[in-house]
């Protein structure tokens, strides 16, 4: 009878949410490489030397980092690296999961491709480029987060569940997008009219940008982030983590690399390329990191081009100014501060505080 049980369940399981034994099989990606799973390489720069060991941050930002579990603090400022601690095993060669991080360059490389002509801007309808089986929106409302998608569920096909990521069940959308790629459960994607038009962190939104990229560039997404992000940035060698039932990368997911290497893109980006070969044009550029935005706005956070944005702000703190980050899974952050001319990494196993880290790692300004 408990036999006849189990298998009663696992055939439920197996008819009702397949996904389940997919990402069984390849396991959780952990934070710390060598991981879990298929990965496709991001061909890095040859012969780039790295720069020589930093001094370790300030006391009171090495507690915090040791308190919320980190494994790596760096600052850069003005193209010079000035701190740096690792923590928990942790080194500098080390590769580290950027679970969501990596959704932020995905941004970049979609305001890159409407520079570069590839899509007419971003009020293209991504039917234009995906086809018929796409939901009816603009690039721009995918690129925002405010497509407002919805899918049906698995089985049977009727009825919607949001695509929302603090949603996650491993009977919905997330799940089986995680296991058999966007492109295989893109017609079960539909818009929900009540979301439309409103913030919902939902990762098909970059993983749909992520095949948009793919069609426009006839390139495989780790080609192309290698060909006009990380080489350029003199990043080493990263891999990214492949549908393991389907086809290409989790576009909003999931790239190893070291957090020297998220430094030296972090650069690039503020930066805008090289004084030779600018990255994007000026405006696309402060879309990307410095938006116009009123203050109120931003002191409440404002999620924008795959990209978050906050402001420093504390009376008594000399350190002042907008700065836009990058966020991963349990507070793996990019800091961008122009003001500063600084970029700062943070990796870990908890979040850490955002503003407090920036203010005791410079205490100065």
């Amino acid at each position: 009878m408990t036999l006849a049980l189990v298998l009663a369940a696992l055939g439920l399981a197996a008819w009702r949410a397949p996904q389940l034994f997919v990402l069984a099989g390849e396991g959780f990606p952990g934070p710390v490489w060598p991981a879990a799973g298929a990965y496709d390489l991001v061909e890095g720069a040859s012969g780039m030397a790295d720069p020589p060991p930093a001094e370790a941050p300030p006391e009171a930002a090495r507690v915090r980092l040791a308190e919320s579990e980190g494994r790596a603090l760096l600052m850069e400022r003005g193209g010079v690296l000035r701190r740096e601690v690792y923590l928990g095993g942790v080194d500098r060669d080390t590769r580290l999961n950027s679970y969501s991080l990596v959704k932020s360059l995905v941004g970049a490389l979609v305001l890159r491709a409407v520079a570069d002509g590839k899509i007419d801007g971003l009020e293209t309808r991504l039917r234009a480029v995906l086809g018929a089986r796409a939901p009816d929106v603009s690039v721009g409302d995918v690129l925002t987060m405010s497509s407002g998608l919805a899918m049906s569920p698995e089985p049977p096909k009727t009825g919607m569940a949001s695509a929302d990521d603090h949603a996650f069940s491993p009977f919905g959308p997330l799940a089986r997008i995680h296991a058999y790629g966007i492109e295989a459960v893109m017609a079960d994607l539909r818009v929900d009219p009540e979301m439309a038009g409103e913030f919902h962190y939902q990762s098909a939104n970059t993983a749909l940008l992520g095949l948009m990229l793919e069609r426009v560039y006839d390139m495989p997404l780790p080609e192309l982030l290698s060909s006009l992000i990380w080489k350029p940035a003199g990043a080493a060698d990263a891999w990214w983590r492949r549908y393991p039932a389907g086809e290409g990368v989790s576009a909003y997911c999931c790239l190893y690399a070291r957090p020297l290497d998220w430094v030296r893109v972090g650069r690039f980006l503020l930066d805008n390329g090289t004084p030779g070969s600018p990255f994007l044009p000026e405006a696309l550029w402060r879309d990307l990191l410095l938006p116009d935005l009123a203050p109120q706005a931003r002191r409440q956070g404002v999620y924008g081009d795959q990209v978050r944005h906050d402001v420093l702000d504390r009376p008594d703190a000399a350190l002042h100014g907008a700065f836009a980050y990058f966020s991963g899974l349990d507070g793996q952050t990019v800091y961008f501060l122009p003001a500063q001319d600084a970029v700062v990494v943070r990796f870990g196993a908890r979040m850490q505080l955002l503003h407090s880290t920036l203010y005791e790692l410079f205490p100065d300004g």
